[in-house]
This record gives C-alpha cells, structure tokens and sequence, in this order.
C-alpha cells in the first residue's frame, strides 16, 4: 500500500504572513546589505594607514603658511586612532588662513593643534 503525503500548508496566524512566493527559506542566502556590511568592517580592520612622523609645530606652520599662499590642499594627519589601534585617514582641505591659540581650522572643522601629527601638501 503505498503511502500518502498530505501537502504542506502554512497558515497565517496571529500577525504572521507567510512569503507569498514559492521558497519557504527565501532569506537563507546573505542579503547584499549583509555582505556590504561585513565587507565594509572588513575593509576598516584590515586598512593600514601609514603612520607619517611627527612635526614640529614650526614645520607645520611653515607648510600651512605656503599652503595658504599658493591656495594648496592639505593633507592632515591626526595622533588619534580608532579602536583598532589604526590612525584615522587623513583629513583633506584647504587652508583659509584661520587659527586660534587651540584650534587649527580646515573649512568649519577645528582641529587641536596638539592633536596635529603631520600636514603635507596634496599633490
């Protein structure tokens, strides 16, 4: 005698709604946000930003004052690092000629002149 199977048959219930197309397991395979997420955090532990030494705040000044004269980009790197133990990508900009005692300004960021490892110029 052979042996019948009675169809499988999902009901709703409560506020459940059952897919309406035919894979039951549909989200079994990562989705592209998955994996743009795991590539991403992937990218931030393994990046390796050069560590570029140390300057002077006389050097610094020296390039920030012939960034400001020729209208150059610079390029600022910060002591800080992440929780990775990796610098910060540096920061990009120009230099409009505006500082205090504290703060170096790039555009409206102020960043601590303590804080300042090394500016280079964006060639």
């Amino acid at each position: 005698m052979k042996k019948r199977r009675t169809k499988k048959e999902f009901i709703d219930y409560n506020d459940y709604h059952d897919r309406p197309f035919g894979l039951k397991w549909g989200t079994a395979f990562a989705l592209d946000e998955l994996t743009q997420s795991i590539e991403k955090n992937k990218r931030i532990a393994n990046r390796n930003v050069k560590e570029l030494p140390q300057m002077t705040r006389h050097d610094i000044d020296n390039v920030l004052q012939f960034a400001f004269l020729k209208s150059k980009t610079l390029s600022i790197q910060l002591n800080d690092k992440d929780e990775y133990s990796h610098y910060h990508d540096s920061i990009i900009g120009k230099f409009e000629g505006f500082a205090d005692e504290s703060n170096l300004y790039i555009g409206e960021l102020p960043l601590p002149w303590d804080s300042i490892r090394n500016v280079s110029i964006v060639k």
